[in-house]
């Protein structure tokens, strides 16, 4: 059986004229990622497996996806490609965070533990799509974090965004000191009902000091859709700590509004500091 022919039997709604050129295409890349001849059989079937339909394969894509594949299947050669292509650029990628040789060292075998052991390994979930820098700079940059954070977790105040000096104003210098443990449960509360992709955007935005224009690429959309999805989580945030204090706390409207106002205002300074404390982030 042809490879056309193994992938329109098992994806016969996307069929394309063009299939056997592309198919050729991306065998072709595949070989060129591994430096040797791929599976083309096991190529074919996940390709199939993707959502995208032939005309928006990549040969990159290809190329990262017979990586994964054989990494999966065990292939020691495959594993060490995978290392020289993309795992030893994790150092130069968390280079701004001024870690130790050592978290460094820590941080690769992480990654290297989260993307290539499973059943199947993650990495094959992901592979495909033009993505695997992008997902390794994400599990590389939530690694060290976890592992920073972990190593100073009792200097962290979670309570920071409730910090009003009393001088500007004592009315809610006292709401904030009053509220504050029902403050911290409301708002890892919220955090749990963000999406995973909003936690990420969120921690990366203000605990890695990731930029807007890296998130954009890491993402692989435009910069103004990141400025958009960052907004709509900070303001997601907000109205679900809200909810969760209204239902712990038995006040008047207008102090809960003050605490709110108090939240929001500060939202942007201290949100790394509250992340930073919620443990069940992914």
């Amino acid at each position: 059986m042809s490879l056309a022919a193994i992938y329109r039997a098992l994806r016969p709604e996307l069929d394309d004229p063009d299939l056997d050129a592309r198919l050729d295409a991306m065998c072709a890349a595949a070989d060129a990622a591994l430096e040797r001849p791929c599976d083309r059989d096991a190529l074919v079937r996940a390709l199939a497996a993707l959502s995208e339909p032939p005309a928006r394969w990549t040969e990159a894509g290809a190329g990262e996806l017979a990586i994964a594949l054989a990494c999966a299947a065990g292939d020691e050669r495959a594993v060490r490609r995978f290392e020289s292509l993309y795992l030893v650029n994790v150092p130069q990628m968390l280079a701004h965070m001024k870690l130790s040789e050592s978290t460094l060292d820590e941080v690769v075998q992480r990654v290297r533990e989260k993307l290539l052991v499973g059943a199947p390994p993650r990495i094959v979930e992901y592979a495909g799509l033009g993505r695997l820098p992008g997902l390794i700079k994400v599990t590389a940059v939530r690694t060290a974090l976890t592992l920073v954070r972990d190593a100073r977790r009792d200097v962290h105040d979670e309570t920071a965004v409730l910090e009003l000096p009393a001088e500007h104003d004592p009315e809610l210098a006292f709401l904030a000191h009053a509220y504050r443990g029902a403050f911290r449960e409301a708002f890892a509360s919220a955090v749990a009902e963000l999406d995973p992709r909003e936690r990420n955007l969120l921690r990366l935005h203000f605990l890695d000091r990731v930029t807007l224009d890296r998130l954009a690429t890491m993402y692989a959309v435009h910069r103004a859709t990141i400025v958009r999805q960052l907004a709509a989580a900070r303001a997601k945030l907000a109205e679900r700590t809200e909810a969760a204090l209204r239902a712990r706390l038995h006040i008047r409207p207008d102090e809960l509004a003050s605490v709110m106002d108090l939240i929001r205002s500060r939202m942007d300074a201290s949100v790394d500091r509250l992340l930073e404390s919620v443990d069940h982030l992914d």
